[in-house]
This record gives structure tokens, sequence and C-alpha cells, in this order.
């Protein structure tokens, strides 16, 4: 059911590009030589729930999605830890950014921003020399680019 309604918003999403700019509704319905025709309709209502849709998705802070946590650390000398972690983790991959958290009463140091737990697969592999205890985390606050 869960997947259903996630495609169901992704189609809501592209549903609502389509009608805003109306060029792919456009160019579908135009008549080319030696191709079909494909005639859209919908009804009364669904423009304004795609927009409605839209709307919900800029709003959104971040994503469900998955990260690669290095450290996870509490006590007297649990920021000391995370912090040594993102420098030695920066100093190996400046490229990539490090999200160092504290939810009490834990230190945390997670990495990546991935939508799928299989993109950050390679990622993951390429830690286990400098991170051998490092894995794959589910992230309910992951920044991805908006569709």
């Amino acid at each position: 059911m869960k997947n259903l309604i996630v495609i169901l918003l992704l189609l809501c999403s592209f549903i609502g590009k389509a009608q805003t700019t109306n060029s792919l509704a456009e160019s579908l319905q135009e008549r080319v030589a030696g191709e079909g025709v494909i005639t859209i309709y919908d009804e009364d209502g669904i423009e304004e729930l795609v927009n409605i849709q839209v709307e919900v998705n800029q709003r959104m802070d971040g994503v469900d999605g998955y990260r690669i946590q290095l450290f996870s650390g509490s006590g007297p000398t649990g920021k000391r830890n995370a912090l040594q972690v993102k420098s030695k983790f920066l100093n190996k991959f400046p490229e990539c950014d490090v999200d160092v958290s504290f939810t009490s009463p834990f230190w945390r140091v997670r990495v990546g921003n991935y939508r799928h737990k299989h993109e950050a697969l390679p990622l993951l592999n390429d830690l286990r020399d400098l991170f051998p205890n490092c894995y794959i985390v589910k992230d309910g606050s992951v920044k991805m680019n908006k569709f």
C-alpha cells in the first residue's frame, strides 16, 4: 500500500509539472505523420489535487533516505570522539558532507545523502578499511533535490 501511495505521489508530481507547463500534454497531442495520438482527459479536481501535492513537496524539509553511520557514542568523551571521526573522514574524503548530530545521550557521525539504500553501498565499501564498524542507516532528514 505504501508503494502505491509513493507511486501515486510521484505521478501527481509529474502530472503537475506537465500541467503547469503544458508542453508535455501539448506535445503528446500533436499530430505527427506516422505516429499515434494521445489524448489526455482528467476529472474535475485533479489539477487542484496535483497543485496541493506540489505545495506539500515544496514545503518538505527532507525525505526519508539513507546515510552511512560512522560513529555513535555517549558519555564525557562522546563529542570529542565524534569530532575526531569527522576529521578523520574529511581527511580522506574532503568533498563529502559530514553530519555530526546530538540526540541525547548519543553523538552520531553520518555521511552521505542517498534516496535508496543500494546507492550508499559504493561509499560503504570504500569506508570499510577506515571505519570497519560503519553501516547504513535510515535517516528521515536526508536533504535531496526536490522532484
